[in-house]
């Protein structure tokens, strides 16, 4: 029996907003606490950053499972067991008194709450004709890019208050909500047609090899992993530096990450304002060139800024905000065009999409850990090394056909 019940549009969107920005809280809300949890966990700095970094590998590994199991069983039960174990998890973190046991909780909550990023955009893919789907991904974006504002602000405040267990012990109920209103709302009945659904295993992996060699995939979604590579090293290297060595307080480095990605809603709107306009590849275009310019901005202000505190932040932090325009516009450009021909393995191809993304961004992340310094010079060099990167992408693996955000492409 499906226990569901309809929902409107409007309605919709917020519960998929919750579904999908949810692993993007869990990734910032404990950013302003990470100082204090090295002191608890009697552990280094660098330890508690890897926090971030194996989250990042569960990421990877449930966009990998999420879609094919979801095109296979459908979207409602393996949304339902994902969530449950991101709540599982979650607990399990703010019950944790041993880093080893954080990051292992922390790799279990990637690998069940992440699965609503490529559910929630597949049940986009499903639930909305084509010429919304662009606007809709958009707004989901758009809410994905306010999350890291308020996140961390919500979490230094609930920190202060409650200490850092008080973090994760929110963001437990925020999975037991999200839940309650999938289990209540979501049916059933959205078991694509396509042969994914038919059979695992060798099928599965012939489809990812299709995937991999088809150039508009490969295009896609190595230029979101490596654009979201020119964001996440500030992520993972912002609250130690500016904590510990700029030595500003938990609340203001918060408003500080957020103002930085206040970039990523402007760069959304423009993508929603423009995309139905202008071809999706265009826009991609454009966005390497502001990623190069403010990546460029970034190694510059890094070897001529001086070293006090109100100098650094304003050298890191406006370089950052460009680059994060360009992030905002070319995030929600790569997915609304890559899962366009592929709607009969739609969670499938999505899955495999944001593995590749997540895989890259661990990779970063890891490189970022052997490189860590106590400095800004690791984060800035491989910003600007993912920013080429992404250019590369851009000016070499063109697709055969332009596509804009408005335009019926099957």
């Amino acid at each position: 029996m499906n226990p569901t019940t309809p929902l409107s549009n409007r309605a919709w969107l917020a519960l998929l907003m919750l579904v999908v920005c949810l692993p993007r809280v869990t990734i910032d809300a404990y950013l302003p606490a990470l100082p204090r949890m090295a002191d608890a966990l009697h552990a280094g700095d660098a330890q508690l950053q890897m926090t971030l970094t194996w989250y990042m590998a569960g990421y990877a590994l449930s966009m990998l499972a999420a879609g094919p199991l979801s095109d296979r069983y459908g979207r409602r039960p393996v949304l339902l067991g994902g969530l449950a174990l991101y709540v599982l998890a979650t607990l399990a973190c703010a019950l944790a008194d041993d880093v080893g046991v954080l990051v292992a909780a922390r790799v279990a909550q990637a690998l069940g709450g992440c699965s609503g990023t490529v559910i929630g955009r597949v049940i986009v893919r499903e639930r909305f004709a084509t010429a919304d789907q662009g606007p809709m991904l958009s707004r989901i974006s758009t809410g994905m890019a306010l999350s890291p504002v308020l996140a961390p602000l919500a979490g230094s405040v609930v920190a202060d208050a409650c200490g850092w267990r008080g973090v994760f012990a929110l963001l437990a109920a925020a999975g037991a909500l999200a839940l309650g209103l999938v289990w209540r709302h979501l049916p059933e009945n959205l078991l694509p047609a396509g042969d994914a659904a038919d059979a695992p295993g060798r099928r599965l992996v012939r489809t990812w090899l299709m995937l991999l060699g088809d150039r508009r995939f490969l295009r896609y979604a190595l230029a979101i992993g490596f654009v979201y590579c020119t964001y996440f090293p500030f992520i993972a290297a912002s609250s130690m530096l500016f904590q510990r060595g700029l030595h500003v307080s938990g609340r203001m480095y918060a408003a500080i990450f957020g103002v930085t990605v206040l970039g990523y809603v402007i760069g959304s709107n423009v993508f929603r304002r423009a995309g139905t306009r202008w071809p999706v590849d265009g826009m991609l275009a454009g966005a390497a060139c502001v990623n190069l310019c403010g990546a460029a901005g970034l190694w510059a202000a890094h070897v001529a800024a001086p070293g006090g505190v109100a100098v650094g932040v304003a050298a890191l932090v406006l370089p950052m905000f460009v680059v994060m325009v360009s992030v905002g516009i070319a995030i929600p450009a790569c997915q609304f065009a890559v899962l366009q021909p592929f709607a009969g393995i739609a969670g499938t191809a999505s899955g495999l999409f944001f593995f590749v993304q997540m895989a890259l961004t661990a990779a970063c992340g890891a490189l970022q850990g052997r490189m860590e310094d106590g400095g800004a010079g690791p984060f800035v060099m491989l910003t600007v090394g993912a920013s080429v990167g992404f250019a590369l992408v851009c000016a070499c693996l063109r697709p055969r056909e332009a596509v804009t955000a408005g335009e019926v492409t099957g």
